[in-house]
């Protein structure tokens, strides 16, 4: 470990303190050039599947003090921020399934399969331990393409497993994820979400109007409109305070959707190989056609060019 903390600019003494940030990229990096040391493709998911509650500090144990797995993943999506700044998670609900979807909403310079595999099996474990040992899924997403080991991380998860899907996600009965479990204690919950609160206002004092926008574009994209009213609820302020503050800061929601959504695109058609109709679903086009016909007015080719096929099953 302490060879890849010297290659990434970091030192060991960012282990004596829990709080202590690291930079988002050299994480990534880390966990992904550990998997390849070790020899384990697997490895991300491992370590996830051997956490404990208090490993998430305090937002697992904020998540399992709820009284259903619903508002638990709730509560985990809401203070998400407080544990890793650059990431986003959400919780939607289609009637019959509730999906919490995670993603990376900072730049990447490489795919993150480590990262996403430990985050879901994570809040699997987080759910597992803190509501039902006998919980499963109904199915796990993945961004990331296929790689080796699909069949045991299926079989770790106990639920089928996609890959090249459009977001990380996590798909489960809505029934069950309602089923009450305990009393909340709202002493307990009260007093762990103050410290949640200190931690995210630490985090995130700085970040700008861009920055917070960015980030919720890029976990709204195919899942629900992006337009002034949806972005400005999620941030608590009316959609003309948000598009004030961006024309303070030189921006337009418009811009920034069709910035993101190129960013988006250009790591789905590249890396994880998707059709042009998967990658127009995953960015919210209504049809393949239309986000063609964005892609030719950013770059003046088609989609075509860029796509790399998806590697076959090792």
């Amino acid at each position: 470990m302490g060879i890849l903390l010297h290659r990434n600019g970091l030192s060991a003494e960012i282990f004596d303190d829990l709080y202590t940030p690291i930079p988002l990229a050299a994480y990534l990096d880390i966990f992904e050039q550990a998997a390849e040391l070790a020899g384990d493709p697997l490895l991300g998911a491992r370590l996830g599947f051997g956490m404990r509650p208090g490993t998430l500090a305090p937002i697992g144990l904020r998540a399992v003090q709820s009284a259903t797995i619903r508002r638990g993943l709730a509560a985990l999506a809401r203070w998400s921020g407080a544990l890793q700044s650059g990431t986003q998670v959400s919780l939607e609900d289609d009637g019959a399934h509730l999906v919490l979807r995670y993603m990376i909403s900072a730049p990447q310079s490489r795919p993150c399969r480590q990262d996403s595999e430990f985050t879901l099996a994570g809040i699997c474990t987080l759910i597992r331990t803190g509501f039902d040992t006998r919980w499963r899924p109904e199915e796990v997403h993945f961004a990331h393409p296929e790689g080796p080991g699909a069949l045991t991380l299926a079989r770790m998860f106990g639920a089928p497993v996609l890959f090249s899907q459009g977001a990380n996600a996590i798909v489960m009965a809505a029934a069950e994820a309602d089923r009450p479990h305990r009393t909340e204690d709202a002493d307990m919950i009260a007093l762990i979400e103050r410290h949640l609160g200190d931690l995210v206002g630490e985090a995130h004092h700085a970040d700008t109007t861009r920055e917070q926008v960015t980030a919720l574009i890029g976990l709204h994209l195919g899942v629900r409109p992006v337009t002034l009213e949806t972005i400005a609820a999620a941030l608590r302020i009316s959609p003309r305070s948000l598009q004030r503050r961006l024309a303070d800061e030189g921006e337009s929601l418009s811009g920034l959707l069709a910035e993101v959504r190129r960013a988006r695109a250009e790591t789905l058609l590249r890396e994880h190989g998707m059709s042009v109709e998967a990658v127009a679903t995953a960015l919210g086009y209504a049809d393949g056609t239309a986000f063609w016909r964005a892609w030719r007015r950013w770059t003046g080719e088609s989609p075509s060019r860029l796509r790399t096929p998806p590697k076959g099953r090792e």
